[in-house]
């Protein structure tokens, strides 16, 4: 597998999602229906204005840093993301990827530029995505590479990281394997759930754990892409091939019932 020019991808991902959004109605966002189409193109300037900020002034205690204000109408607002893509890209080209920077995972080999660079790829694409299906237009296709290392970070981060704090209980004879059908690629899942009680709040959330060597009771299967998109709970290009115990199956459902945005 190749690894992706994230850089490039941020680029060309944030183009395509103005594209789509600089003259689409403000409507609702199929796949965040409670975003509009400005509150879309709101959204991922103040993450790039934000990411951006992290790398460039090396800031420590993010709770600190003030946010711009949201500007009002469509063109201030494209502006605003000009400005922070512009922003994000360049201080991303300058910084070596191995300059340590905070990050939200307890994962401290993540805490560098060169994860804020690869997590800022997938989230303009993803965001990308919901621009294209807002904006009513077809869907670009995603790199089967780029889609391939989506799914590890969903895999290994987004969903299956551990924390100190909470404690996973694999469920017996729960165990998926996703078959990326065009990229040789494969991981297996071990089902359970994870439970904690963090600042008061009680967690009990079907969850997943990477495991390799684990006796896989039910599959499913497709392009790297269309895992992708599925993982992050966006419609497919084309149809997942789904086989195996139909309780596992259930389980991988309920893990992302809930979605990411």
């Amino acid at each position: 597998m190749t690894t992706p020019d994230f850089l490039t991808t941020i680029r060309d991902e944030s183009a395509r999602f103005r594209a789509a959004l600089a003259e689409c109605p403000d409507r609702p966002v199929p796949t965040c229906p409670d975003w509009s189409t400005d509150d879309l193109l709101w959204h991922l300037a103040e993450v790039q204005w934000f990411w951006g900020t992290i790398v460039s002034e090396n800031v420590s205690e993010p709770d600190g840093l003030q946010h711009p204000q949201r500007p009002e109408g469509r063109e201030a607002t494209l502006a605003a993301f000009d400005d922070a893509s512009r922003a994000l890209q360049e201080t991303l080209r300058d910084t070596p990827a191995d300059e340590e920077r905070w990050m939200w995972t307890v994962d401290a080999s993540l805490h560098s530029a060169g994860y804020i660079l690869r997590r800022q790829a997938h989230e303009a694409l993803i965001h990308r995505v919901d621009a294209e299906l807002t904006a009513d237009i077809d869907v670009s296709a995603v790199d089967a590479d780029l889609a391939a290392d989506g799914i590890d970070e969903v895999v290994d981060v987004m969903y299956g990281r551990d924390h100190p704090l909470v404690t996973f209980a694999p469920t017996q004879d729960r165990v998926v394997e996703l078959v990326a059908t065009d990229a040789d690629r494969r991981w297996v899942l071990q089902l359970g759930r994870e439970t904690a009680s963090i600042d008061g709040e009680e967690i009990d959330d079907a969850n997943f754990r990477p495991a390799p060597n684990a006796t896989v009771t039910a599959t499913i299967s497709g392009t790297a892409a269309d895992l992708d998109l599925w993982l992050w709970n966006r419609p497919t290009h084309g149809d997942l091939a789904r086989a195996g115990d139909q309780a596992t199956l259930a389980a991988m459902d309920e893990v992302l019932a809930e979605g990411m945005q």
